[in-house]
C-alpha cells in the first residue's frame, strides 16, 4: 500500500481505503484512492477504468461531497442538499455535524430546522454543531439549547454555555442559572488550559465579550496579541470590541495597527472598509472593500458588501 508520512516524520502504509470514486475527482477535485497509487494517470483514466471493470459501481457509503462541494462554493442551492445531508442517520455523525456548521455560514430558515431537529440527536457531534447554529439567532431565540446545559458530554454543554453567553440570568430562567454557570465554567477552563495559544485567547474574549465583560474581552484580545501579533482575528474582534463601545477612531486605529502586522489578511480590510463607510469617508472605504475581495474573492459576503458599496458609491 502507498505510504503517507504523518507529523514530518512518521511514515506509514494505510492498509485501507475507502470505496474509490475517481468520477468525483472528475467533477469536484477531490483525491481518490486510484490515484493515491497510480498518480501518474489522470482521474478521468481511473474512472474510465472502473467503468470498465464494473459497469455498475457501488456509489459508495459517503454521500455529502456533491453537497458540500456546492456550499463550499456559495451555491444557495446547497442548502436542501445540507439539510438532507444532516437528517440522513446512516452518514457519519461528523458528516452530519459538519453539513449542519455548513448551513449555519449561509443562515436560513432551513438552518434553524435542522438545527432544531440535531439538539436531540444521539451523536455529541451532531448535538454540539447544532446549538452552534443557534449563533445566528438573536440571543433572545436561542432559549432551545438551554436543556444541552446538562447535557451528558462536556464539550455538548460548553458549546450550549457558549450560545447562550449574551442571555442574562433572568432571560434563561432562575432553575436553570446553576447550570448555565457550571457550564460556562466549564468552557472558561477548557480555554484557560491552553491560554499559550492566540486562539483560545480569543475564544475567552468573544465569550467575555457576549456576556457583556468588556474590560475582560479586551484583555484577552490583548493577551492573544502578546501572544502573536500576526493573529488576524484577535485584531479583527479588538477592534470590533472597541467599536461596539462607541470607539470608532480606535477601532480604526486599530485595525491599520492590525493590517501593518498582517496585510493578507482579507477580513482585516473588510472591516476596515467598513469603519470608514461608518465615518462617510466612502472612497477610501472603497478601496479596503476591494482589497478583501482580491484577498479572498470565493468569500460571497465581502463580494455582495463590495458590489452595493460601489454602486452607492456611482450614485452620489
Amino acid at each position: 500500500m502507498k505510504p503517507e508520512t504523518y507529523m514530518v516524520i512518521d511514515g506509514r502504509h494505510d492498509h485501507s481505503f475507502r470505496i474509490p470514486r475517481p468520477d468525483l475527482s472528475v467533477t469536484l477535485g477531490v483525491p481518490n484512492a486510484c490515484n493515491a497509487c497510480h498518480a501518474d494517470r489522470k482521474a478521468a483514466w481511473a474512472a474510465a477504468e472502473i467503468r470498465k471493470r464494473y459497469p455498475e459501481p457501488k456509489p459508495g457509503f459517503q454521500g455529502y461531497a456533491e453537497a458540500f462541494a456546492a456550499a463550499d462554493r456559495g451555491d444557495p442551492s446547497a442548502a436542501i442538499a445540507l439539510a438532507q445531508v444532516a437528517a440522513n442517520l446512516d452518514e457519519a455523525a461528523i458528516a452530519r455535524a459538519s453539513a449542519i456548521e455548513r448551513l449555519a455560514r449561509a443562515p436560513s430558515e432551513t438552518t434553524i430546522l435542522a438545527a432544531e431537529a440535531g439538539l436531540d440527536d444521539p451523536s455529541p457531534l451532531v448535538r454540539q454543531a447544532s446549538a452552534a447554529a443557534y449563533d445566528v439567532l438573536p440571543p433572545q431565540q436561542r432559549k432551545a439549547v438551554i436543556p444541552l446545559l446538562i447535557d451528558p458530554v462536556r464539550v455538548v454543554r460548553m458549546q450550549a454555555a457558549r450560545t447562550l453567553a449574551p442571555l442574562a440570568d433572568d432571560a434563561v430562567g432562575e432553575e436553570h442559572v446553576p447550570a448555565l454557570r457550571a457550564a460556562g465554567e466549564e468552557y472558561v477552563a477548557a480555554e484557560r488550559f491552553n491560554a499559550d495559544r492566540p486562539e483560545n485567547r480569543v475564544n475567552l474574549g468573544g465569550y467575555y465579550a457576549d456576556k457583556g465583560e468588556t474590560v475582560a474581552a479586551e484583555a484577552e484580545y490583548e493577551a492573544a496579541l502578546k501572544l502573536d501579533p500576526r493573529f488576524g482575528p484577535a485584531w479583527a474582534n479588538l477592534a470590533d470590541l472597541r467599536r461596539l463601545q462607541g470607539r470608532e477612531a480606535d477601532a480604526e486605529a486599530t485595525l491599520r495597527k492590525g493590517i501593518a502586522q498582517v496585510p493578507g489578511v482579507a477580513a482585516l480590510h473588510h472591516s476596515l472598509g467598513l469603519a470608514l463607510v461608518r465615518q462617510q469617508r466612502y472612497a477610501e472605504a472603497l478601496a479596503e472593500l476591494e482589497r478583501a475581495v482580491k484577498l479572498e474573492p470565493g468569500n460571497a459576503r465581502y463580494a455582495y458588501v463590495y458590489e452595493v458599496a460601489r454602486r452607492d458609491l456611482a450614485q452620489r
